[in-house]
């Protein structure tokens, strides 16, 4: 019997993308997107609760989404510029 490659080959690719993926900035990124969610989820909550401020739930993660583009842009005209 022949070993299967196949799920080693698998196995090695989702480590290094797990390694990827857990850098300092990336770790950043994803804490800076989970405060904005729990924000926004709480500010539609205290506003539905108190009948201040009518909210849409679908618009909740935007500001979520709003970051996170920030984040991408910044880092990729920080990179466009960077000076060698």
């Amino acid at each position: 019997m022949k070993p299967n490659n196949k799920i080693n080959l698998e196995k090695n690719f989702s480590e290094r993308l797990i390694l990827k993926i857990n850098t300092t900035n990336n770790k950043i990124v994803m804490k800076t997107m989970l405060l904005c969610i729990f924000l926004s989820i709480s500010f539609a909550f205290v506003s539905d609760r108190t009948g201040w401020f009518e909210v849409d739930w679908k618009l909740v993660f935007i500001p979520a989404l709003l970051v996170l583009q920030i984040i991408i842009i910044g880092t990729a005209l920080k990179n466009r510029y960077k000076k060698h």
